[in-house]
């Protein structure tokens, strides 16, 4: 009977168009490897320095993320349709190193923080949430939760959720659609480049 009711629930999520629980496992292992390398660079981040921690982190972060469609959501659909393929391509080129460096400038020194899994559910359009915390020695727990689907047969990262609810991607695309709007393309570029930038005087 209980075989049976599994059988049916994955027949179930199938039908909606939600992973079942083995496709799922993929995204899980992704963001495994990925806190691995996030807390491998957080023990190594003071000998790095700024520049080899962007060395070190720039592949597991495009690895993992659909940087091609976070880039698109954070400008959102109708704006990112009217690029050529080349600016799309530079404008997903910046948007990379701006969020690898934001990464190094984050994640420098370790002090016996750990990252914990939670669970994994499934979302809308395919997609699953994939639960985890960075768990400091003392003091609260943070909630990163990321959102990912199938790209390509991999599982990639979409949107990254803070504390369940604040979203990366709805937060860029507050503050850059204001820069595009008011100073084109070319001054989104430049202001992604700013920050850049700025986050390696850190």
């Amino acid at each position: 009977m209980r075989l049976r009711l599994i059988a049916v629930l994955i027949l179930f999520a199938a039908c909606l168009g939600l992973p079942a629980p083995v496709q799922a496992a993929g995204a899980e292992s992704a963001i495994r490897q990925f806190n691995d390398r996030l807390l491998d660079v957080m023990k190594t981040g003071t000998r790095l320095g700024f520049k080899g921690r962007v060395e070190k982190l720039r592949p597991a972060i495009i690895d993992v993320y659909d940087m091609k469609g976070m880039t698109n959501n954070t400008l959102g659909a109708a704006a990112a349709a009217k690029l050529t393929p080349e600016e799309s391509a530079r404008l997903i080129e910046a948007y990379t190193a701006f969020s690898v460096a934001t990464y190094a400038s984050q994640f420098t020194t370790w002090n016996g923080e750990t990252f914990e899994m939670g669970e994994t559910r499934p979302s809308t359009g395919g997609t699953v949430i994939v639960g985890s915390w960075i768990v400091p020695r003392s003091g609260q727990r943070t909630a990163i939760d990321y959102v990912m689907r199938e790209v390509d047969g991999k599982w990639k990262v979409i949107d990254v959720l803070y504390e369940g609810t604040v979203s990366q991607v709805a937060v860029r695309r507050s503050e850059f659609s204001s820069i595009l709007r008011n100073d084109g393309l070319a001054g989104l570029m430049s202001a992604i480049d700013k920050q850049t930038a700025s986050l390696g005087r850190k």
